[in-house]
């Protein structure tokens, strides 16, 4: 599962460096290889193929490939040309306010759910290791993509996270949300403790409760998700929502809840079209997500929750 386990079908599969993890200077070969890769999952390559899900949380693979399908540029939102690229810059500027401390110290990182980069990426030009596990093949391929040549090293693991291959010990790990698209929360983090070390960071988001159901992206017909805190387009999207009180639970059984911050995501929040924030600077749209933290009628209005949290 790791990519000395890879290998190209299409050609010849590129030399890798001593590793793992790899440094990504010496990657540069493997940018555009559409490998192949032992699944740490079984379920997993039937979903790479479009094929349908044995399970609802699953459903996100199947949409997953029916999108890098039909939308490559949206996909690849880390490609300066992809119309959301600003869009997604600003949201990890967002995360970056909470938990940039934490990963200004990082070495060894675990980017669980990391798709094609966007934190391991931040990670790598400082300097960090990272391990990149996700589910999706296609997202992988793009993950190299945007690494080969940077700083740090890497190595990529295809996987859920219920089912993590076997790692060394990191002093940190980003699950952004990863906690809404999985089968078994608890189980997905009792993994990610095996891995942590003891004081190690966890930084967490996942989808709020409320405030998704009024977001411009909101799945057309999806209101029973309202009530029951489950949002399901079958074959498409499947997204678990939580109160801060549900997530705070959930984290502490394995780890120190250090701090929960809510996140109105102001492009893609109920504030999106009003604020039109893809026409604002960062730094306008880290001050308008202040003021609608702040408000008292927009601050439960939450699309998001932040955590940060202490392996116990």
């Amino acid at each position: 599962m790791s990519l000395k386990d890879a290998w190209n079908p299409h050609g010849s599969t590129p030399p890798l460096p001593d590793g793992p993890p790899y440094l990504c200077a010496d990657l540069l070969e493997w940018a555009g290889v559409a490998f192949e890769l032992p699944a740490g999952d079984p379920r997993l390559p039937a979903l790479h193929r479009g094929e349908p899900s044995p399970s609802p949380p699953l459903d996100n693979l199947q949409g997953a490939a029916k999108y890098w399908n039909e939308h490559p540029d949206l996909m690849a939102f880390l490609a300066p040309d992809s119309p959301i690229h600003h869009d997604k810059i600003v949201e990890r500027a967002m995360y970056l306010q909470l938990w940039g401390p934490h990963l200004e110290r990082a070495r060894r990182v675990l980017d669980l759910g990391g798709g094609i980069g966007r934190f391991t990426t931040w990670l790598l030009d400082r300097g960090c290791a990272v391990e990149l596990v996700d589910p999706d093949l296609r997202s992988l391929w793009r993950a190299i993509n945007f690494s080969a040549g940077r700083p740090g090293a890497l190595d990529v693991h295809w996987a859920t996270g219920e089912r993590l291959p076997a790692l060394a010990s990191v002093d940190t790990a980003v699950l952004c949300e990863v906690l809404n698209y999985v089968e078994d929360p608890a189980v997905v983090l009792e993994q990610v403790a095996g891995v942590l070390e003891p004081g190690g960071s966890l930084l967490v988001s996942v989808e709020s409760r409320w405030g998704w159901a009024m977001a411009a992206d909101v799945p057309i017909g999806s209101i029973e998700g309202w009530f029951s805190g489950i949002v399901h387009v079958p074959g498409d999207v499947w997204v678990r929502t939580y109160t801060e009180e549900r997530l705070r639970e959930l984290l502490s059984t394995h780890f120190e809840v250090l701090e929960i911050r809510p996140s109105h995501y102001a492009f893609s929040g109920p504030f999106e079209m009003a604020s039109n924030v893809s026409e604002l600077s960062v730094e306008d749209a880290l001050a308008l997500e202040a003021r609608l933290r702040e408000h008292p009628m927009s601050a439960p209005l939450n699309r998001a929750w932040m955590a940060v949290a202490r392996r116990r």
